[in-house]
């Protein structure tokens, strides 16, 4: 049992559709049913035999989020192999989620942190548990703001994107000492998909009339690799069996924009354990405490910091 976030389009619709084809019992997330439905139908007509269904979620609601993963653990019958945390915008003028964070930290990490969180009870039911968390080799470019990462006092698209991406990072070395201190199977990996052939980016700066900016982005776009190409990292981290937690996947390629599947390394602020520590004491406090009380960052003497 799997599931996938973003897999509408580009290179969450790619992984879920590898592994429905592997046999895979795929749950696709989408932001409406109308998306959803007629994403699983699209992925039915080209594999016959795929078992795919889709459940709506909006990651910048967090009471969505809650409710989809209540109906996922339904739909799963409380046993969850697979996350694949894949869901993100990018380049979006300042907006704000409903709760008022902003929505780059809002969909791209803390959505994502609730969801798993709110999943662990079936993850940690299942054998071998992974949760696969999608960053971008653009993290190189993020930093640390622990402080107020869901209400920045300046506004700037680009970096806010990068932070969440690097956020992505943060959490899932998080996750991986979380499960280890605890001694439990699940594993929490990262990939990375390259530059690749999306409108992501590209849709909110045409909206926001960066005509030029975004041209410039969907030309860089355009000249490297296919969505299926890009979703080999996201596939090589959800099924590599030599995995054992934290580690990071992307092409292996010049610049890590294209090529097969390989190891590759992260800035080093995404191993900086305080920066870790805070960003989940945070995410704990404005998503609502997903993960249990009694299961929070394994401190010095086992609390949070």
């Amino acid at each position: 049992m799997a599931v996938v976030t973003g897999s509408s389009r580009g290179i969450g619709a790619a992984a879920a559709e590898h592994l429905a084809r592997r046999g895979a019992h795929v749950i696709i997330l989408c932001p409406s049913s109308s998306l959803g439905t007629a994403s699983a139908d699209a992925m039915r007509r080209r594999l016959v035999r795929a078992q795919v269904e889709s459940v709506v979620c909006d990651l910048a609601r967090l009471d969505q989020v809650r409710g989809a993963a209540e109906r996922i653990t339904r739909l799963v019958g409380g046993r969850l192999d697979l996350l694949v945390n894949n869901a993100g915008v990018a380049a979006l003028p300042h907006t704000r989620s409903p709760a008022g964070f902003e929505m780059h930290f809002a969909v791209n990490h803390l959505g994502h942190f609730a969801l798993t969180g709110h999943l662990l009870p079936a993850l940690l039911s299942a054998p071998r548990p992974r949760v696969v968390t999608v960053s971008s080799v653009l993290h190189w470019l993020g930093r640390c703001r622990a402080a107020r990462p869901h209400a920045p006092r300046r506004y700037y698209r680009w970096p806010a994107y990068f932070d969440s991406k690097l956020a992505n990072l943060l959490f899932t070395r998080g996750l991986t000492r979380w499960a280890q201190t605890r001694e439990l199977p699940l594993r929490a990996v990262s990939a990375h998909p390259g530059l690749v052939d999306t409108t992501l980016g590209s849709r909110a700066l045409h909206a926001d009339g960066r005509r030029c900016e975004a041209r410039l982005l969907e030309w860089m776009q355009a000249r490297w690799h296919s969505p299926d190409q890009a979703a080999w990292p996201l596939l090589r981290a959800a099924s590599d069996p030599h995995v054992t937690g934290g580690e990071f996947f992307g092409p292996g390629g010049r610049w890590e924009w294209s090529g097969s599947p390989v190891h590759v390394r992260a800035a080093r602020r995404a191993h900086d354990d305080r920066c870790v520590a805070r960003l989940w004491q945070l995410s704990q406090r404005l998503s609502g405490h997903p993960f249990p009380a009694s299961s929070g960052w394994p401190g010095r003497r086992g609390e949070d910091p």
